[in-house]
């Protein structure tokens, strides 16, 4: 044979080997498209597939074998290393993988990053979250996921535990600024440790907060609050399950009540006390998979919502006035219902009156100028107006009182 046939040859099959790579490459992105972003273990050694696949899981978006390609499997997976014994019925899994397949991974690669940004979901949650992917990046939307374990609506010994106290901190409110609705999945370290009614005192505080400093979270599908499912784990307030359960269903249907009343989404979840570890608080790892894809799917269906609403409703200037107008009004009538007016001597100035208060452990909003020898306290929620109103209306700011309060303040 010469040397052309032999060029000729060569050619030939490295064309045919390069056709061949991409419909191998076509078909696994067709593959990857057609998962609907979906959320599946895939154990890394075999001598795990049998251990994994009797585990008892019936649900049908739960754990599945899924053949990936080597040349891709860099963009569908996350390894989770040294997996925590009390997340896997005592069992440490080695070196499991938890992917996480969007089709935008390869598209991407292909045909570039489109410059207009998706909309963006925040999810804030507790050590159920543990496990999630940290951003999802998906054809039509974002989710950033912020999990921390122990996390509670309200901690007042651990502001870093405290849902409201994160919420006003700069980096959680640049996220919420952005963003075009949260999810909230806690409640499990709340329902262990108080009652359900103070709960929801706490929570309705957490959603007006939200509500008033962000003017783009006010509908219902902007904020979303999870249900809270069974939890085992007893506490020194509920020492037996009965109790504690007691107190978990009070607030389920309480949130419920309150969803109602305050114009948010409530997300009943899937998880029930077959999925529970043996702690009787988190989640069987294999498991995990059942409660990410429900809440991917949960987001992926309210951003399908939201955009079509605001594709075949655009907003006149007419009507952007008039809601202006309206918010306004109601945050005047806010205003009105959660302020408190004190009359005070000229001798007290805000500085003064800021410390005073603080000295005196009463919780406000904020305070504006002093006008007319007139204090103007604005507070939270109703609540707070209520708690503070029977420490000022035994105060009189005149000039003993401050002469009083510079001694105090002083020695």
């Amino acid at each position: 044979m010469d040397a052309s046939n032999m060029s000729y040859d060569h050619r030939l099959t490295s064309e045919r080997n390069h056709i061949s790579i991409i419909e191998n490459y076509c078909h696994s992105s067709s593959a990857i498209s057609n998962s609907h972003n979906s959320f599946v273990l895939i154990p890394s050694h075999s001598d795990n597939n049998s251990n994994l696949m009797n585990s008892g899981i019936s649900h049908p978006t739960s754990f599945s074998q899924q053949p990936i390609s080597d040349s891709y499997e860099h963009f569908l997976t996350k390894s989770i290393k040294n997996c925590p014994k009390n997340l896997y019925e005592g069992q440490k899994p080695q070196n499991h993988q938890l992917s996480f397949s969007t089709s935008l991974g390869l598209t991407n690669s292909i045909e570039g990053i489109s410059s207009k940004e998706p909309p963006m979901f925040f999810l804030l949650t507790d050590s159920h979250g543990k496990y999630f992917p940290p951003v999802l990046q998906a054809t039509s939307y974002r989710i950033i996921v912020k999990p921390i374990s122990g996390l509670q609506w309200i901690n007042h010994y651990d502001k870093n535990l405290c849902t409201r106290s994160l919420l006003l901190s700069s980096s959680i409110s640049s996220i919420l600024s952005s963003c075009v609705g949260v999810l909230f999945l806690i409640g499990t370290n709340s329902i262990r440790n108080t009652s359900a009614p103070r709960i929801i005192e706490q929570l309705e505080d957490i959603i007006d907060l939200v509500q008033f400093n962000y003017d783009h979270l006010q509908s219902k599908a902007d904020i979303s609050i999870t249900s809270v499912f069974p939890c085992h784990k007893t506490s020194k307030l509920f020492p037996s399950i009965s109790s504690l359960s007691s107190n978990v269903n009070n607030y389920n249907i309480l949130l419920e009540d309150l969803s109602i009343r305050k114009d948010f989404s409530m997300l009943h979840l899937p998880i029930t006390v077959e999925h529970l570890n043996n702690d009787g608080l988190h989640i069987r790892f294999p498991y995990v998979s059942i409660l990410w894809n429900f809440l991917e799917q949960y987001l992926a269906d309210l951003i399908i919502k939201k955009s079509t609403f605001t594709r075949c409703i655009p907003r006149s200037r007419t009507a952007v006035k008039k809601r202006n107008k309206k918010q306004h009004e109601k945050l005047k009538q806010k205003r009105k219902t959660y302020s408190s007016i004190k009359y005070i001597d000229t001798i007290w100035k805000l500085k003064d009156l800021k410390a005073y208060l603080k000295y005196k452990e009463i919780k406000y909003g904020h305070l504006l100028e002093i006008r007319r020898n007139k204090l103007y306290v604005y507070f939270n929620n109703i609540i707070q107006k209520q708690q503070a109103e029977r420490i000022l209306n035994l105060i009189s700011f005149d000039a003993n009182s401050f002469s009083d309060w510079c001694h105090t303040s002083t020695s």
